[in-house]
């Protein structure tokens, strides 16, 4: 049996071309898979940072409705504390 094959230079020519457009196609999509992956990374980080502050803010939120309703308490203690002594000054 002979090592050698024998093909027509067309049919190879064509076949060089074929081969030359899929290692072309192949590299187009190895860039884009690499945009699409720093993409990811950079969505990754910015959820991250978000969420991060969303938490802030959250606690902020926390902290004031904490605060708002000390106050509020404390106002309407106040206010019945008056309305208290107003109603004693009165019934003398």
């Amino acid at each position: 049996m002979s090592d050698r094959v024998t093909v027509e230079r067309k049919e190879f020519e064509g076949f060089l071309a074929e081969n030359q457009k899929l290692l072309d196609r192949s590299q187009a999509l190895m860039n884009r898979v690499d945009q699409l992956e720093n993409e990811n990374k950079q969505l990754r980080d910015e959820l991250q940072a978000t969420k991060a502050r969303l938490g802030s803010l959250e606690s902020n939120i926390a902290s004031n409705t904490r605060q708002a309703d000390d106050s509020l308490r404390k106002a309407r203690e106040t206010m019945s504390r008056l309305a208290k002594e107003a109603d004693k000054r009165t019934s003398k």
